[in-house]
């Protein structure tokens, strides 16, 4: 598909409702209080729904370990890179930048990635995507909260960060479906059919509430914005593809885990930034701006 058809359709259509979200809270007839309860109600029952749906009918069989372990090298290697810069280029506290590095690296997959990968390659086809979400939800994530409890305390609490996890409903259906799916547990149908009529409803509602609530930023121009966007959107992605090309037969053969890392900084740091009390104005611009600026990526990669 040529990139325009691409960025017409899905491209464009999934980030209107984001950008319908964007317009309503700039005009005032939705609030921002709301907004964020009609993303709790998205992130706590719509989004581990369609998780759960996606994992557990996975084809695990076919999966690849390579490529998983070249994508979470380059999270690794620009996670330390973004934290270096944000500390020692930008005088970000030690908390600031481990949020700002860890935005460089996580995609916004479960939002943007996963449903227009759904409508370009069907849900047989999007794996490599289902296991970028696997990684991001568990190891990127869990590595994230530990890092930041350990700067806020002063110390690691296994047992804090374990509840945490057991607290999060996304996070138990990534666990349960990627059991599930392992395991080769067939899909009951009437669960099927829940899983099928409500899992269709979690990115449009949760990309309509985080339009909303992004629609309350407050835009000025800031160097680690810039340069943290930039990883995001331009050198994660091409290092996953470089990665990808030297060691595991050509990106091309890989493309959807390229394709993975391309998404917009995901909702998850801010998440991180609000639990530890950690400053957020920046990783909130990053989101908004790697949200408009990752269409084209996306529409080139599709």
């Amino acid at each position: 598909m040529s990139f325009l058809t691409v960025l017409a359709n899905p491209i464009l259509p999934v980030f209107a409702i984001l950008a319908l979200g964007w317009g309503l809270g700039k005009g005032g007839q939705l609030s921002e209080d709301s907004a964020r309860t009609i993303n709790r109600f998205a992130m706590t029952v719509l989004v581990p729904i369609v998780v759960l749906d996606l994992l557990w009918n996975a084809p695990f069989d076919t999966f690849r370990l390579t490529p998983i372990l070249l994508y979470s090298a380059a999270q690794v290697i620009l996670f330390a890179v973004g934290y270096q810069l944000a500390r020692r280029l930008f005088g970000a506290g030690p908390g600031e930048s481990v949020i700002l590095g860890y935005a460089g690296i996580f995609a916004n997959n479960v939002f943007y990635g996963l449903p227009i990968g759904v409508l370009l390659y069907g849900e047989s086809g999007v794996l490599p995507i289902t296991m970028v979400v696997v990684l991001d939800s568990t190891v990127s994530f869990g590595g994230t909260m530990f890092v930041l409890q350990a700067i806020k305390l002063g110390r690691v609490s296994p047992g804090s960060v374990l509840a945490i996890f057991a607290r999060t409903p996304t996070l138990l259906a990534i666990f349960g479906g990627t059991a599930l799916g392992i395991a080769g547990v067939p899909v009951p149908s009437p669960v099927q059919t829940f899983l099928d009529f409500n899992g269709v409803a979690a990115a449009p509602v949760a990309l309509f509430s985080l339009g909303v609530v992004l629609s309350a930023v407050a835009f000025r121009f800031d160097p680690a914005v810039a340069v943290v966007s930039g990883i995001k959107l331009v050198v994660f992605p091409a290092l996953v593809a470089l990665l990808l090309t030297l060691f595991a037969g050509g990106w091309e053969a890989n493309r959807l885990f390229v394709f993975a890392a391309a998404p917009p900084t995901g909702a998850m740091a801010m998440s991180l930034a609000l639990l530890y009390d950690v400053p957020a104005a920046r990783v909130a611009q990053v989101m908004v701006w790697t949200a408009f600026l990752s269409l084209f990526a996306l529409a080139a990669l599709a």
